[in-house]
């Protein structure tokens, strides 16, 4: 198993180098949301994952659990013995945390693809999810990047659905995160429009309904903007817009315009 050693070392290599997009292969890298819990609306969220190995033999997953300062978690050790790994109820099984929601951080010794759905059982049979691909490290966003550094989602503001924002501190050190949301033409959105999250090493956030506090209104094109306000850290984001009548939801990770 790897220990904190290992996470410390790659933070000091991701810092100085936040410029340039990393391929769909890689080595590092963070699946944004897991879980094996129950949301609002009679929701009952469940992670399957899927490790595409293109040259990796062996890949550690670490399970950040949100809320904790995760630095001293071990990892677990998967061999890739074929084409596609596939773990089922990842948070249930592997990490054995039922109950809980986190981020999964993984470091193969190869180049691997990872693949998410977090889903839900539908009220009239089947079910409802979305797909997130695991992001790697190198597109995080630090203090040191820079106005063009933020990373940014775009939403619409519409009755009857919610937009859960999620943030990963991707770091071992506790990272105050600034969230502001825009209209479409650069103005503040009215209402409560901007909110501080701390992140403690290696925390996920998930802020529900993010926009709750906006005042009344259906607005197309809001733009969400995360910075890292304080602390040396780094993140990443992303954006979940989910329909309150179905729980079916949709993805977006957070860019950046320029890397």
């Amino acid at each position: 198993m790897r220990t904190q050693t290992l996470r410390a070392a790659f933070l000091v290599a991701l810092l100085p180098s936040l410029a340039g997009a990393a391929p769909a292969g890689h080595n590092e890298g963070y699946v944004p949301v897991a879980a094996k819990v129950t949301g609002r609306f009679e929701s009952s969220w469940t992670t399957d994952l899927w490790i595409y190995r293109q040259s990796a033999t062996t890949i550690n997953l670490w399970y950040n659990v949100s809320g904790q300062d995760n630095s001293s978690r071990q990892s677990v050790v998967v061999p890739l013995t074929q084409a596609v790994t596939y773990l089922p109820d990842v948070v249930g099984t592997l990490f054995a945390a039922p109950g809980t929601k986190g981020s999964v951080h993984y470091l193969a010794d190869g180049q691997v693809y990872v693949v998410s759905r977090t889903w839900t059982p539908g009220a009239a049979g089947g079910t409802y999810g979305q797909i997130a691909e695991g992001i790697p490290a190198s597109m995080a966003s630090s203090a040191g990047a820079g106005p063009g550094g933020s990373l940014r989602m775009v939403v619409n503001q519409a009755a009857g659905s919610r937009a859960n924002l999620g943030l990963i501190n991707v770091s071992g050190l506790a990272t105050t995160v600034t969230t502001e949301v825009f209209t479409a033409d650069g103005q503040a959105a009215p209402g409560l429009s901007t909110l501080t999250t701390t992140l403690l090493p290696y925390d996920m956030r998930q802020l529900d309904d993010i926009l709750a506090g906006l005042t009344a209104g259906a607005r197309q094109g809001l733009v969400v903007r995360v910075s890292v306000t304080q602390g040396d850290g780094a993140v990443l984001a992303y954006l979940s817009e989910v329909d309150n009548a179905t729980n079916s939801g949709s993805y977006q990770e957070g860019f950046r315009f320029g890397y």
